[in-house]
């Protein structure tokens, strides 16, 4: 298993990461980014900072060199949020095979409306399946809301209706071999409230008139 640097090690602790190299990577129980070479096990994660949720991760994971860029944006106190996954490019050395790369934010809610997940690229390389996940924690994945194979130039990978009080979102990309420039967006839409003022009026009105048919007759 590759080892990494004390130098590399230090550096990381210093933005925020933790890096161990370990057969059974454990996500973490924070936001964050979170990634893992599966074929010798090494991952690293950056948790909770200052720039939450922003990140940025230009370094190596195990037998992959990786440029990220992560964020999102919370709309209303969280029951819009919008979120992005941007891996510029995962590189894999000799013997890599597959990296996995997780954004972790929350907690949201309560969001009464539609998600959907799309995704620009890969410019090269791949295959790279793109999903986003509902759950009850950080990097829980209980719910798919959305996955599926990118196929360059765009991809649809999936909608998903939700109506939670409370919950959890995970992005993933899982990578084969070397990419470059994909670039994931989760966005989230709810009714406006003049749009719901309307519906509900609507109803009113339909009802009214209807108790005034039963009542003439």
């Amino acid at each position: 298993m590759k080892n990494i640097s004390k130098l590399l090690l230090a550096a990381l602790a210093v933005a925020g990461f933790v890096q161990v190299a370990t057969a059974v990577p454990t996500p973490p129980t924070t936001a964050g980014l979170y990634l893992v070479d599966t074929a010798t096990g090494d991952f690293a994660y950056m948790t909770n900072n200052a720039n939450y949720p922003y990140f940025n991760f230009n370094g190596t994971v195990g037998d992959y060199s990786i440029n990220i860029t992560v964020g999102g944006t919370v709309i209303s106190n969280g029951v819009a949020p919008n979120l992005d996954l941007d891996v510029a490019s995962a590189t894999a050395g000799i013997g890599a095979t597959t990296l996995q790369v997780y954004f972790s934010a929350g907690a949201f809610g309560p969001t009464l409306g539609n998600v959907s997940l799309a995704t620009t690229g890969p410019a090269s390389g791949g295959p790279i399946i793109s999903s986003a996940y509902l759950g009850t924690n950080y990097f829980n994945m209980l719910t798919t809301l959305a996955s599926s194979v990118d196929v360059y130039p765009y991809t649809v990978n999936g909608s998903h209706s939700v109506n939670t009080n409370s919950y959890y979102l995970t992005l993933e990309e899982l990578i084969t071999g070397s990419e470059a420039s994909v670039d994931s967006h989760f966005t989230t839409t709810v009714p406006e409230p003049s749009t719901l003022l309307l519906g509900l009026t609507g109803l009113g009105l339909g009802l009214a008139k209807y108790r005034r048919r039963v009542c003439a007759g």
